[in-house]
């Protein structure tokens, strides 16, 4: 398996598993939720996923792929709980894994208006995200009679996907609504071809779907480079149904993905240079009433993060992104300043450091304005800020550089456990206080390894943290750290630039790094900003995942291509292209199987 992270982000497919008779890309990550272990491969030759996942490939080459199997090897069902739990890993893993899409070929019953089910909650919070999830209509369509779509697809958190002809109309087969489908793609006679060179056609809007995966995954790419955020799904769909052809029956349009693209490129706004910019606040404070001083950090008037401090002096660090060569005003906001049963809180600002850049409160270029940020009452700068009011550095330009790549970032942990209670060590990836994978370690060492985007050519800290220590039936959970690797550089836990913060991650009970973490507490890596070079366009990932087997409850019947065959080859052609239709994608929810079309068997030669 693969660990790039494809340059056009990760598209997940959740479905049957794949086939090695087909191209699997650059299979990322892989995890069967049926039979809670790690390997989708099954040994059905043409089982849906494989051909769900190889039409996306088709459409979208440079996606990395996330396959994630919900069903028996026989594809035969698939329970609502097993999707649910492939949701939930989608939502915790999506930022670390650049997970752009989701393909939910998934069908069954008929919703005639906007429904919920299980997965709404995480449908929402992946929209939230800016992952986009894209569901097919379903294979129903009982002639148009009948307005409906399938459960999931019916889901206002998702892009309904109806099949088409490819040339305005529908086949009779085709769920639809006017209301809830909100693009449809040609799902009849899709040419797939197989890691041999034999290509079949699939029929359904199982097949339908992934066009728009791949049409979604290739618009996010090209946005994310314009403008440095990613489509939100209406406004995906507002691309789509501008660029997309009408359909002969009103209301209805087909995805074109080349039009969508050309827009895109058009009408995109060009990005501002930007600066991936640190923050840090050096600030300790007096208490009143038991309460500690409190600040917000703004830059120019804008809100970045606020923070609690107490009387150690130590570092607040912020992270944002602001236009670059270009002078900004980073304000330290104190804002609960108190006087109580003769206590006097007050603020202490020790340091401002920016990019790397450190601004003394009393130099030259920082005013405190006491009171309302409003200019009125301005006084120098200095660190004992007695009254509620904002310490204001005027930032130069230079100490906002732009930085055109950022630095596509492999950690890897090497890490076991001991166990307590049944229960293994469970550790957090963070980056300068920022989360960016978890991992749970067995007593047999392994390589847990992650990848992420950081401010290049400048430093950071790497920290491991380790947050279930417990002490169960005269077993202590502990965890050992054995080596951190850093894009390549290898960093033992006991090195000079280690360190073990105990307890909460707040720079006060600090000792020197140590492999093993009997408590809970933080292994911190001080890297180099030379270990963050620009971006080489490979990012390595992996997770740990430990998962329950449930029992297969709510059964969604799965209708897959059990019958591929291969048409008779032709001996007056130098090659010939074999064409089979599978049976239709439809799922049924419970014990009502959805009804599919069979199209007949129709061999196509070509010279």
């Amino acid at each position: 398996m693969s660990n790039s992270s494809a340059s056009a982000g990760n598209v997940v497919v959740i479905d049957s598993g794949l086939s090695s008779a087909w191209n699997t890309g650059r299979l990322v990550y892989q995890h069967d939720f049926y039979g809670n272990d790690n390997d989708v491969m099954v040994a059905n030759a043409n089982t849906h996923g494989a051909l769900v996942t190889a039409e996306i490939l088709e459409n979208a080459p440079d996606v990395g792929i996330i396959a994630l199997k919900v069903m028996p090897d026989d594809g035969s069902g698939a329970s609502e709980a097993n999707i649910e739990k492939a949701l939930q890993w989608v939502v915790a893993n999506a930022d670390a894994y650049n997970i752009t899409a989701v393909n939910l070929s998934l069908g069954g019953g008929a919703q005639t208006t906007a429904a919920t089910t299980s997965i709404s909650d995480e449908l929402a919070a992946l929209a939230a995200k800016r992952v986009l999830t894209v569901a097919a209509a379903g294979n129903s369509g009982d002639g148009g009679v009948s307005q409906s779509v399938s459960s999931y697809s019916a889901d206002v958190n998702q892009i309904c996907v109806s099949a088409s002809t490819g040339d305005g109309a529908f086949p009779s087969w085709a769920q639809r609504s006017p209301s809830l489908t909100d693009v449809c793609a040609d799902g009849t006679d899709v040419r797939i071809t197989n890691l041999s060179g034999v290509t079949y056609t699939a029929n359904g809007s199982s097949f339908a779907a992934p066009a728009v995966t791949a049409a979604v995954a290739k618009a996010q790419q090209a946005w994310v480079e314009q403008t440095g955020t990613r489509l939100t799904q209406d406004e995906f769909l507002d691309l789509a149904r501008s660029t997309g052809k009408a359909m002969g029956t009103a209301g209805y349009f087909e995805l074109d993905t080349d039009a969508l693209l050309a827009k895109i490129a058009q009408s995109a706004p060009v990005s501002t240079a930007q600066s991936a910019t640190t923050i840090t606040v050096n600030a300790s404070g007096a208490p009143a009433g038991g309460v500690n001083a409190h600040f917000k950090l703004l830059v120019d008037g804008k809100t970045v993060g606020q923070a609690t401090v107490d009387s150690a002096a130590k570092d607040y660090s912020f992270t944002t992104n602001l236009t670059a060569d270009q002078a900004h005003k980073v304000q330290v906001q104190y804002d609960n300043d108190g006087f109580v049963n003769g206590q006097d809180r007050n603020l202490f600002v020790n340091k401002v450091t920016i990019n790397g850049t450190a601004h003394s409160p009393t130099a030259a270029n920082v005013t405190y304005d006491k009171g309302a940020l409003d200019g009125k009452d301005v006084v120098k700068g200095q660190s004992s800020m007695w009254w509620g009011g904002t310490l204001v550095v005027d930032a130069p330009a230079k100490d906002f550089p732009v930085q055109t790549a950022p630095a596509n970032t492999t950690i890897t942990v090497n890490a076991s456990g001991a166990a307590a209670g049944g229960v293994n060590a469970h550790f957090n990836l963070l980056v300068d206080g920022h989360k960016v994978g978890e991992g749970v370690a067995g007593t047999a060492a392994k390589d847990f390894t992650f990848a992420t985007n950081l401010t290049a050519d400048q430093a950071h800290k790497v920290q491991v943290q380790y947050d279930n220590d417990a002490v169960v039936n005269g077993q202590d959970r502990s965890l050992f750290v054995n080596k951190v690797t850093i894009n390549g550089h290898a960093v033992a836990p006991t090195a000079s630039n280690v360190t073990y913060d105990k307890g909460a991650l707040d720079g006060k009970d600090v000792v020197k790094g140590q492999a093993g973490l009997w408590w809970n507490g933080t292994l911190v890596v001080d890297a180099d900003k030379s270990w963050f070079p620009s971006a080489t366009g490979t990012g390595a990932v992996a997770s740990a995942l430990s998962h329950s087997t449930d029992g297969q409850d709510t059964v969604w019947q799965h209708l897959v291509a059990q019958g591929l065959e291969a048409a008779p080859s032709h001996g007056d052609h130098a090659a010939s292209l074999y064409e089979a239709v599978p049976s239709m994608d439809a799922y049924a929810h419970a014990a009502a199987l959805a009804e599919h079309h069979p199209d007949p068997l129709h061999p196509l030669d070509v010279v």
